[in-house]
């Protein structure tokens, strides 16, 4: 029971997050079901919190708001935004880009070992470098 009851919370908390960032992209639904390849639908039913959003969704939807920003380039990159100490940015990959779509780089070490799923994307939408995007 108690699985079931945290498997519902954590479809709400993703759906609340596609209503936000569609919304922070000033898109519609029919735009963003377009953009990212799925039916109007689907898009109705992941914000209504009826179905699970998949992973590689969450991370295209990050994509779509970075992309709707217009900071994008003044942008601060990951590091400095999280005062990330320099002896392990000198381990994260991250460090070999500009910093600014962290959350699209595999084995980055703000995520937890070894993890790509849900859970990753929800500590991604807890990042003030996400919260940033979405402001």
């Amino acid at each position: 029971m108690e699985k079931e009851s945290n498997k519902k919370n954590k479809c709400w908390e993703a759906s609340e997050s596609v209503k936000q960032i569609r919304k922070h992209a000033r898109l519609t639904q029919s735009a963003v079901a377009q953009a990212l390849g799925v039916s109007i639908r689907a898009i109705q039913s992941y914000e209504q919190g009826w179905r699970e959003v998949p992973t590689h969704i969450m991370v295209q939807l990050l994509v779509l708001a970075a992309a709707h920003h217009t900071g994008a380039s003044e942008r601060a990159a990951c590091w400095d935004v999280t005062r990330c100490p320099p002896e392990r940015q000198a381990l994260c990959p991250c460090r070999r880009t500009d910093g600014r779509l962290c959350w699209l780089v595999s084995g980055r070490l703000c995520a937890a070992p070894s993890t790509s799923g849900p859970k990753d994307v929800q500590r991604c939408m807890e990042c003030s470098v996400i919260k940033q995007i979405l402001n």
